[in-house]
């Protein structure tokens, strides 16, 4: 009797086992809409955690501050040629006869000194003309003063004493006005002079300047090469001590000149105290 039930309900849960599992998914699948239609109804379910995507690097930390570093001390400069060869002098105990000087200030020198000689040229022909016009002066005088010395001899064979008087007060008068036109002949001869003083000084400066320049563009080579070629610095050596002493030469010529111009502004003083002296006794201011 138990085994004729038996098989039965084998057979049954053979049929029924294969239906439940069917009804269970079932249920799974109802219920996930519930879940959804709860989310919509205001109650959200826990979000989960966020994924970090794939492959994303972390950012990097930020750099430490760099402290700035200090500029370098500037080098020292070093000592020019020309400085050095002037403390190794020093220290010798001899010295720099010829004071260098800038090109530039030469240069402007030597450009005053051609402004002078131009205009000591325009002087020298201005007191030449004036001393032309003035000894025409004297010329005439002359005349007059031997036309007046003969009327007063005929005056005095002619036993007319008024008329001897008369003349030769003229003639003293005469006498005197020539006497200050020789003195301002002499005054134009010496400005004259003077100025062609003038003359030969400029041309004598320029002459010292232009050498001068000369013996500062050697120099400036010479510094040039003096750590790079040493024959070069050596022939420079031996064209500036020659340019030196031609310098030196010049500038001797140069102070005679101004010696010479200094005598001639002694003389044009001299002379001008005498044109005042005799232009007074002309005109009766004695």
């Amino acid at each position: 009797m138990r085994a004729r039930f038996a098989v039965p309900m084998v057979a049954c849960a053979l049929v029924l086992g294969p239906l439940a599992g069917a009804a269970a998914q079932d249920t799974s699948a109802a219920q996930a809409p519930a879940t959804q239609d709860t989310a919509a109804q205001g109650y959200a379910p826990a979000e989960p955690a966020p994924v970090a995507a794939p492959g994303a690097e972390p950012a990097p930390a930020p750099a430490a501050a760099v402290a700035p570093t200090a500029a370098p001390a500037p080098a020292p400069v070093a000592p020019s040629t020309a400085s050095t060869r002037a403390a190794a002098l020093s220290s010798l105990g001899f010295v720099e006869i010829l004071t260098p000087r800038s090109t530039d200030r030469i240069r402007r020198a030597i450009e005053e000194a051609k402004l002078d000689q131009r205009e000591a040229e325009t002087e020298y022909r201005e007191q030449q003309g004036l001393e032309s016009q003035v000894k025409a002066m004297v010329d005439v005088k002359k005349q007059e003063v031997s036309t007046l010395d003969a009327q007063r001899k005929l005056a005095e064979k002619s036993k007319q004493e008024a008329e001897v008087a008369s003349f030769a007060a003229e003639k003293r008068d005469a006498e005197r006005h020539k006497q200050f036109l020789e003195k301002r002949v002499s005054l134009h001869q010496a400005e004259k002079d003077a100025a062609r003083a003038r003359k030969n000084l400029g041309e004598a400066s320029q002459r010292a300047l232009e050498l001068e320049l000369q013996l500062a563009d050697r120099r400036a080579d010479r510094d040039r090469t003096a750590s790079t070629d040493p024959g070069a610095t050596m022939r420079h050596e031996n064209v500036i001590r020659e340019l030196e002493r031609k310098v030196l030469e010049a500038q001797r010529t140069e102070a005679d000149r101004e010696k010479q111009v200094a005598d001639r502004h002694q003389d044009i003083a001299k002379r001008r105290l005498e044109l005042y002296q005799a232009q007074a006794a002309a005109t009766g201011n004695r």
